[in-house]
């Protein structure tokens, strides 16, 4: 073997055998604990010194020590090295793994295999001290034929793993690079004659109900076994009495003949060929035998198909699957291998610009997913991947683009079981050297393997609706290498890749049968969808990007697609913030991102963009697409009539899993409710329903009324009691607005505003203070949207004058702020008595020069002992102006809950549409503040300059008081760290803002 075979692109593997992904049922587990040491570089000798580690297993994930002195690093396009493809550093970390083993005494004179799941990003395997084979492409497993080396007792097996190779340009995506072994590793036995290849096509007729069914197979022998006579089985369990579910097909001896062996039917039908007489296709049976028969066969292969009735579809709603029973029968009768593949019969067409699976056009609500684990990286159980989906499940997606790599088989066996569109992405992606690689011939065969090889893996799976070609890595010559092999392996599955796109909606043709944009405006869809020249479904590989607190306008996005033809949704980027667990030198825990590490060349926090947090606890903008992809969707013109009407936005399920409840509530107190009967209806129907009231149409009592609709699960599934919501909508009903009683004075007027012209509020530990910032969430910080706040000086304001005046009724305190850079704000307070306490119409007057700032408001600080927080708003999760799909209702809390923990500390805790809110003590004591309307309000443990200046959120520790803020205006998050800005509708301006509030004691 080539010295420099981690330089050396051209060459994909040594040894390795073809891609086979059948269950093995005579197998050996080889994960466990392994021997273990760390070298510098693949050319530094193996020391006689061993520790220990898990496999599978990283060595970047290890506690540090000297043997695990590498780290993880975090990059995102740059790679960690200034060197150009091929070549890698010479500091090239190689993991050394080794371990004994012993084989079965029933393994006796049978072919053994070795199985190695994952690594990153080269191996090379030493069986007992002969070098068995080299494999690259670390996302999809390597298998070597070893029966030549093995023997039955003490067997030695070594795994070299090194790091960096010419395969990391192709890999550089996105995420944390390790280094290690990442799935499982096993040996599988055979007979000598044995299922060398083997490909399920399962489809689905325009009947619906009419399922195909094709099998390829290749039969495969060693040590000259002949594999005439063999017979390939294959039944479906579930379908016993159904004769054509049950095939076979036998391997017969064929030698095709010289030329002067050939009949003379033979030698006509093939001059008849060979003159064109055939053209049209139309060729005489005989002729067609004729030819056949001089044809020299394919060794070994075999070609079964069959047409079943009346098979349940898949689809991502209604995962039905069928085992497919697999048997390799010798030409005695005796079954020699045994295997099974759980299938789904659907159908997956593009057709004009629609995606339609099983003849149907669908949504995708989708999500974007790595392989991540806090404590073990990219090490994944089948449990994890298990409680990923189950995740999703629970908050409505129903497709996971594996970005940007074939995960383990595992994860498709359970997005067939539990119902998900799969994009399956070929691990390809060369951001770094984006246009360069995709054109370079060196890499021509890596390309094709890495698509052909997840093809052939994965397509037996009901749950992979397109192949991918990979990601970010412009658009080349390899790429259309890849598809055309891609097309031929499997024609019944559509292609995808963004790159082929890239600078030309239009374009791209070969290579993507989807317009799959990354990170478009709403503009550009709308505009591409009505263009009259759009020729193929619009489906965003990614959008809305959750870093921090984000996905801002995703409602907007969910308006368009849902009312324009052509668009059919997307995938959010992405599911987790990787963050990795990290223990400090004080036993303390923080979740680590780039940098951490004490790499000097990282991308920081930009790790840190998903909807779960690094232990999978869901963010609030969950919440925001749970309730755009309800399945059930309940609507009216007019609520207080009490007709309603209901829509079945599934695809092919009517409403029988479902029940919905309704209540009408006052102020968030329930004053009547039922359950509500769901009509049977069918999928992409709509039905009339009534609700019967009287608190329909009179307001019994003052505040605002909303009729709430609840549509939850009737029993329970994999990832929900029944009982779980999967939908509601509120509407809002006549009231009578809810008035505070006028009064000459009160106590609290009294003492309302003190000599410095600071208003006093009960409890008050700071007077509140203009406020025209915020901490920057990532968006902010990344966009360079902070450093507009930065120019104008809005962090740090100083009131630089201030004068009151005073009457009976009155006091009106003019204020003149200062910011940092010099600009001039002017404040007036006009405060008045009510009843019970005092109301503060507030006018702000912003220079014009502001063009976007974060907020327009007030922040004060009141005792901390005031810990409970009740408020009447849109909830219960956070919420900001372009993302504030919740329910408006009363609910109670408390501060500390208000925080919400972005791995890196920002602005959080908001609340958008709050009428009142009240904070108190465990006695119940405290104050409440009402608002002239509904306004962005939060009140939490931190300061926005606590949040701003922490890196981590460990490093937050409470002030001890609560820290309110009143926004007249606040600024929508967006997307824009990667992807557009909130909408103009969100931005806030300079100008003259006015707003009321009013504070009570209680």
């Amino acid at each position: 073997m080539l010295p420099n075979y981690w330089m050396s692109p051209e060459t994909n593997s040594i040894n390795r055998l073809g891609m086979l992904h059948i269950e093995h049922f005579e197998t050996l587990s080889l994960d466990g604990t392994w021997r273990f040491q760390l070298l510098h570089s693949p050319t530094e000798n193996v020391r006689k010194r061993w520790s220990k580690i898990p496999v599978p297993g990283l060595w970047t994930m290890q506690p540090t020590s000297d043997v695990f002195f590498d780290k993880p690093i975090y990059t995102n396009v740059q790679m960690p090295w200034d060197h150009i493809a091929p070549e890698v550093p010479q500091e090239n970390p190689t993991g050394i793994y080794e371990r004994d083993f012993d084989l079965p005494l029933s393994w006796d004179n049978k072919r053994v295999v070795l199985h190695l799941g994952g690594f990153e990003s080269v191996a090379v395997i030493t069986v007992n001290g002969v070098e068995v084979g080299m494999t690259k492409d670390s996302r999809l497993a390597a298998e070597f034929d070893i029966t030549s080396v093995v023997k039955r007792d003490r067997n030695v097996m070594r795994i070299a793993v090194t790091k960096w190779s010419d395969a990391t340009y192709i890999e550089d995506q996105d995420q944390w690079w390790h280094g290690g072994i990442t799935r499982s590793v096993k040996l599988y036995a055979t007979e000598h004659v044995f299922i060398e290849k083997f490909a399920t096509t399962a489809g689905l007729k325009a009947d619906g109900t009419t399922g195909t069914l094709k099998v390829e197979a290749i039969i495969g022998s060693i040590n000259g076994k002949a594999t005439d006579g063999y017979t390939l089985r294959t039944s479906i369990e579930e379908l016993p009495k159904v004769k054509s579910a049950q095939l076979s097909q036998t391997l017969k001896k064929h030698v095709a003949p010289i030329w002067t062996e050939m009949t003379a039917e033979m030698i006509n039908a093939n001059r008849k060929h060979f003159a064109g007489e055939f053209w049209d296709g139309n060729m005489p049976e005989s002729d067609r035998l004729a030819l056949e028969a001089i044809k020299q066969p394919w060794p070994g292969r075999i070609v079964l198909e069959t047409t079943i009735p009346k098979v349940a579809a898949w689809s991502a709603e209604t995962p039905n699957l069928y085992t497919l029973r697999i048997e390799l029968v010798s030409p005695n009768g005796t079954v020699v291998e045994v295997s099974q593949q759980r299938i789904g019969f659907r159908s997956v067409v593009i057709k004009g610009r629609e995606l339609l699976v099983n003849g149907k056009l669908i949504y995708i609500y989708g999500v974007n997913r790595h392989d991540f684990n806090r404590h073990t990286g990219r090490v994944l159980s089948r449990e994890d991947m298990r409680q990923d989906l189950l995740e999703m499940k629970r908050w409505n997606f129903n497709a996971v683009r594996t970005s940007h790599y074939p995960n383990d088989p595992a994860f498709y066996d359970l997005c067939d079981e539990l119902g998900f569109y799969v994009i399956d992405e070929a691990n390809i992606e060369s951001h770094a050297f984006y246009d360069s690689i995709s054109n370079d011939p060196r890499y021509a065969s890596a390309f094709v393997e890495r698509v052909g090889r997840m093809v052939q893996r994965d397509m037996h799976h009901p749950c992979v609706i397109f192949w991918s070609l990979g990601n970010e890595s412009g658009r080349g010559k390899n790429h259309e290498a890849a598809a055309a092999f891609a097309r031929a392996l499997d024609p019944s599955r559509p292609l995808h890749y963004e790159g082929g796109i890239n600078g030309d909606w239009r374009g791209g043709h070969s290579m993507t049968d989807v317009v799959s944009p990354m990170y478009p405006s709403i503009k550009a869809i709308l505009s591409y969808a009505k263009s009259g020249r759009q020729d193929r479904p619009l489906i965003m590989c990614e959008y809305s990007h959750a870093m921090g607190n984000s996905n801002g306008n995703l409602k907007e996005y969910w308006d368009a697609i849902h009312s324009t033809p052509g668009l059919q949704g997307g995938f959010i980027w992405e599911f987790w913030d990787h963050g990795i667990e990290q223990t400090l030198a004080d036993g303390s825990k923080r979740s680590a991102y780039g940098g951490d590490f004490g790499e000097t060349r990282h991308d920081g926090n930009f790790v840190c963009d998903g909807m779960v947090f690094p232990d999978r606890t869901p963010k609030p903008a969950m919440h925001e697409m749970k309730a755009i992809a309800s399945p059930v969707v309940i609507s009216t013109t007019k609520a207080s009539t009490g007709s309603f009407t209901v829509t079945n936005r599934q695809y092919f399920k009517d409403l029988a899993d479902f029940e919905a409840f309704w209540s009408i509530n006052r102020n968030g107190e329930v004053i009547d409710s039922g359950k509500v009967v769901l009509p049977q209806i069918a999928p992409q129907k709509s039905a009339k329903i009534a609700i019967k009231s009287k608190a329909l149409l009179k307001p019994d009592g003052t505040g605002e009324r909303f009729i709430n609709f609840t549509i939850v699960q009737k029993n329970r599934t994999d990832w929900a009691p029944a009982g779980h919501e999967v939908g509601w909508n509120q509407f809002a009903l006549p009231s009578r607005k809810e008035t505070i009683g006028t009064a000459k004075t009160s106590e609290l007027f009294e003492n309302a505003v003190d000599d410095a012209g600071e208003i006093q509020i009960p409890y008050g530990v700071f007077a509140p203070e203009l406020s025209l910032w915020r901490a920057p969430t990532d968006n902010d910080r990344i966009a360079q949207i902070a450093s507009k706040w930065e120019r104008y000086g809005v962090r740090d304001l100083e009131r630089t004058d201030c004068t009151i005046t005073e009457s009976a009724k009155s006091y009106k305190v003019t204020s003149e702020w200062k910011t940092s850079t010099g600009f001039k704000i002017k404040q007036v307070q006009l405060v008045t008595p009510v009843a019970g306490g005092y109301s503060v119409k507030e006018t702000i007057t912003v220079p014009k020069q502001f063009e976007d700032l974060a907020r327009v408001g007030i922040n004060f600080e009141i005792d901390g002992a005031l810990s409970n927080y009740t408020y009447f708003g849109t909830g219960a999760n956070e919420t900001y102006p372009d993302r504030k799909i919740g329910r408006i209702h009363q609910w109670v809390s408390t501060v500390a809950d208000q925080y919400v923990p972005y791995v890196r500390p920002q602005e959080n805790g908001g609340h958008a549409g709050v009428r009142w809110f009240a904070l108190t003590n465990n006695e119940g004591h405290g104050v409440r503040i009402d608002l002239d309307k509904p306004r962005q309000v939060s009140a939490t443990p931190f300061r926005a300059a606590q949040l701003a200046d922490a890196t981590h959120d460990v490093e937050l520790v409470p002030t001890g008081n609560t820290i309110v803020h009143i926004d007249a205006a606040h600024r929508g998050v967006g997307t824009a760290s990667c992807g557009p800005d909130t909408l103009p509708a969100y931005l806030v301006s300079g100008g003259t803002y006015s707003f009321t509030w009013t504070v009570r004691s209680i």
